[in-house]
């Protein structure tokens, strides 16, 4: 039978006080455009409907129907009034959702160049991995990538310097005598102690 695997839940807010704040900046502007298109819109309505009602009082044939005109007017512009309150909602939650997919997709690679970060300072090169379809920044993170890899070879060429300097080393010591032997043990100690590190580095 084949093994399933486990369900992992999507975490979309990775970077919490960077994508809040720019949802919420996101989400202001709209709401700011929203709400003065809207006014704009119902001031418009509002005159055509006052317009409206001053034709039907100045005509003899229609002015018995002054108050039922006038109900049905304002019946009319409430109806738009909440019709454009429900779309600065729409719009409101729209940029909300929009806002963090997309900061999403920057703090994601963010995230992960950040993990890169402290394990380099941690004294270990990490494996890299591929962004998301989606993700931003992928120039960049090529580039950061494409900047390990090189840090990587100059520790190996590193690595190969040092291995040659303390067979060197091991060579000399062998053709001197015992007692002048300290420092050059000394240092091939010390040689032996950064190839450790090196390798620890790049493994």
């Amino acid at each position: 039978m084949e093994e399933r695997r486990p369900f992992r839940r999507k975490q979309f807010l990775i970077n919490k006080a960077f994508q809040i704040k720019y949802t919420v900046i996101i989400a202001v502007i709209g709401i700011v455009i929203a709400v003065l298109w809207g006014t704009l819109f119902y001031k418009a309505s509002k005159e055509n409907s006052q317009q409206m009602l001053m034709l039907v009082q100045v005509d003899p044939n229609l002015s018995s129907m002054t108050d039922i005109i006038k109900e049905k007017l304002a019946s009319e512009d409430n109806k738009i009034m909440l019709y454009l309150v429900a779309f600065v909602i729409a719009i409101f939650l729209s940029l909300v959702i929009w806002g963090i997919l997309i900061t999403h997709r920057i703090a994601g690679p963010i995230f992960i160049i950040s993990r890169y970060v402290d394990s380099i300072t941690d004294g270990k090169i990490p494996e890299t991995r591929p962004l998301r379809k989606k993700d931003e920044l992928k120039e960049f993170f090529e580039k950061f990538n494409k900047m390990l890899e090189s840090l990587k070879e100059r520790e190996n060429v590193d690595l190969v310097v040092i291995n040659d300097t303390l067979k060197t080393l091991e060579g000399i010591k062998e053709s001197i005598p015992q007692d002048k032997r300290a420092d050059i043990e000394r240092e091939i100690g010390e040689l032996n102690k950064l190839i450790e590190r090196k390798k620890a580095f790049i493994s």
